[in-house]
């Protein structure tokens, strides 16, 4: 009996309870033989449904295997060292040990069997996670499984996965992103940004949630969008519905939620293409920006600080042009020392 297959039916035929003795005695005597482990190896993850395996389950099979084989060569042994005893009580005996034997093989490969789809689960998870980062004046635009589009701005990362798992489309950001979500009212689309959270259906927006600003703003082009504000014990605090022209900050310093309305909401459109708008925007906030699209070294003397900035900067010009630029706008002057820009007087000078 050395063809593979009939020893596979035969094992088979074995777990359904339909084996003569003749026939259990032939698959013991069988799998006595060490060369044919591997088919043993192979029958049990078969009997179980593994497909793929890694480092770790293979240890564990070989350990299942090796207590399964001993305990069937000790049978064998067993049996020969009783032949003599009446058929009766030798019979009795050997189904009493198979069932010991089919118990242990039972016990083993249940445990490699729930540890690796665990194991499974994990790096089918972790391998379907994806990460993008933009450096410093680099900007991206990125198309999800479902047809979302991103356009991610610089120093902002991203998280996501390559396909649907579970109820929702998840992703979490840092940094700043404008969303095209695509309409999908079984799967909410939800982005988490620290303790924020947007939930949407399908809409545009804009989410903008560096870690070192005191706030986090969402601004609705489209649709319908929930923001929720989240403990450290992930309990929701406060939740708020925004409609098409409407906006949640987010105070990090009082963790507080509130709303407001945008009458034009075109600015928030153009910053998706690097066109910056800002209507009494504390100047620090704007520099800020500026060098996140340009990578340079941009500083601010003290009167600058206090200035509030009004106007339109498109950052595909020159940081020449858009400096200056400000420093009309906030009656001050551009210095470029040591390779870098600083940015002297302002506003009250006027």
């Amino acid at each position: 009996m050395n063809n593979q297959s009939s020893i596979y039916k035969l094992f088979v035929k074995y777990l359904e309870d339909n084996c003569t003795p003749e026939e259990v005695r032939q698959l013991l005597l069988y799998f006595d033989d060490g060369e044919n482990e591997k088919v043993l190896k192979a029958l049990i993850r078969a009997e179980l449904g593994f497909v793929e395996h890694d480092e770790g389950s293979i240890g564990k099979t070989e350990t299942a295997v090796s207590k399964v084989k001993s305990i069937i060569i000790k049978e064998i042994s067993d049996r020969s060292a009783h032949e003599s005893k009446s058929k009766k009580n030798y019979s009795i005996k050997k189904w009493l040990k198979i069932a010991a034997l089919w118990l242990v093989l039972i016990a083993s490969t249940l445990l490699f069997f729930n540890q690796y789809f665990k194991n499974r689960y994990k790096f089918r998870n972790a391998k379907q996670l994806q990460y993008v980062v933009t450096r410093p004046a680099e900007k991206r635009i990125l198309q999800l499984y479902d047809g979302t589009k991103i356009w991610l701005s610089p120093s902002s990362s991203l998280e996501y996965k390559d396909q649907l798992i579970g109820k929702f489309r998840e992703v979490k950001l840092e940094g700043e992103a404008f969303f095209e979500v695509a309409k999908d009212k079984k799967h909410p689309f939800i982005i988490h940004t620290g303790q924020i959270q947007t939930e949407v259906v399908g809409t545009s927006f804009n989410i903008r949630a560096f870690e070192k600003q005191h706030k986090v703003t969402v601004t609705v082009v489209t649709g319908i969008v929930k923001v929720s504000v989240w403990s450290a014990t992930n309990a929701k605090i406060k939740q708020v519905t925004l409609k098409p022209n409407q906006s949640a900050d987010f105070t990090k310093e009082t963790r507080t939620l509130k709303t407001d309305s945008v009458p034009n909401i075109q600015p928030e459109i153009k910053r998706r293409d690097g066109i910056l708008t800002y209507n009494g925007t504390p100047v620090p906030d704007v520099i800020a920006d500026f060098r996140r699209y340009y990578n340079l070294s941009i500083e601010l003397e003290n009167k600058s600080v206090q200035c509030l900035c009004y106007g339109e900067f498109d950052t595909t010009k020159p940081i020449k042009i858009v400096l200056d630029q400000l420093a009309a706008a906030i009656n001050a002057k551009v210095v470029y020392k040591n390779e870098r820009y600083i940015l002297q007087g302002g506003c009250d000078e006027r």
